[in-house]
């Protein structure tokens, strides 16, 4: 059994951070910095549920029958999953994660699971090196809460919103010769991602939604 101070946390970052190229600088380091100072404990297991099995073979299909190499992925589902999903598009299809939670850790905070910081860590060593044949960002949708249940007040307020300049510019992605950005997502999508996704449409990037199940 792995502890979270038997790991070295810079290492795991390079491994996520390697072959991330043009989309290096929107890969979050928040993550791995605040884990310095999180309380030691043991990491979960490594394993794969047949649930989440089940899901990464629906977002494979979805990635396959929209692969195109002026294609973006995202991908926002809670972020324990949205990990372990990019760990296995990376290993599997060549789809390069790029991880955009920006949560601090804190063992009081409203938000960040210690599956997810077993994920991170344990994905993150068992990432092979590859040659990117696409890319995917990663997205927490348990970054913050839709609505208050009247428990928050106890906890340390860790969450965040993802805005325009935690994501690539319009500018910017037609520079890279992508015209088209794919949105897969389980749940309700929530507002700071949707306004994202209109203000690439609204500078003519094509924008698919793509809903877990249901695509």
């Amino acid at each position: 059994m792995n502890f979270l101070k038997d790991l070295e946390l810079y290492p795991v970052y390079l491994k996520w951070r390697e072959g991330t190229n043009a989309f290096e600088c929107f890969l979050k380091s928040t993550t791995f910095v605040s884990l310095k100072n999180y309380p030691n404990f043991p990491l979960e297991e490594f394993s794969i549920s047949e649930e989440e099995n089940m899901i990464y073979n629906k977002v494979k299909t979805i990635i396959d029958e929209q692969y195109t190499s002026n294609t973006l992925f995202l991908l926002d589902v809670p972020g324990y999953l949205s990990v372990l999903l990019g760990y296995l598009l990376q290993n599997d299809l060549s789809i390069k994660p790029i991880l955009t939670l920006n949560q601090l850790f804190h063992p009081y905070g409203l938000i960040g699971s210690k599956k997810l910081i077993s994920n991170l860590l344990l994905c993150g060593n068992k990432l092979n090196s590859i040659n990117p044949k696409g890319y995917i960002f990663i997205l927490d949708s348990e970054r913050y809460l839709f609505q208050s249940d009247g428990t928050e007040e106890n906890f340390f307020n860790n969450q965040y919103e993802t805005t325009e300049e935690d994501m690539p510019s319009a500018e910017l992605l037609k520079d890279l010769c992508y015209s088209k950005a794919v949105y897969i997502y389980l749940d309700e999508i929530k507002e700071d991602i949707n306004c994202y996704l209109d203000y690439l449409d609204h500078f003519d990037i094509k924008i698919i939604k793509c809903k877990i199940g249901e695509c």
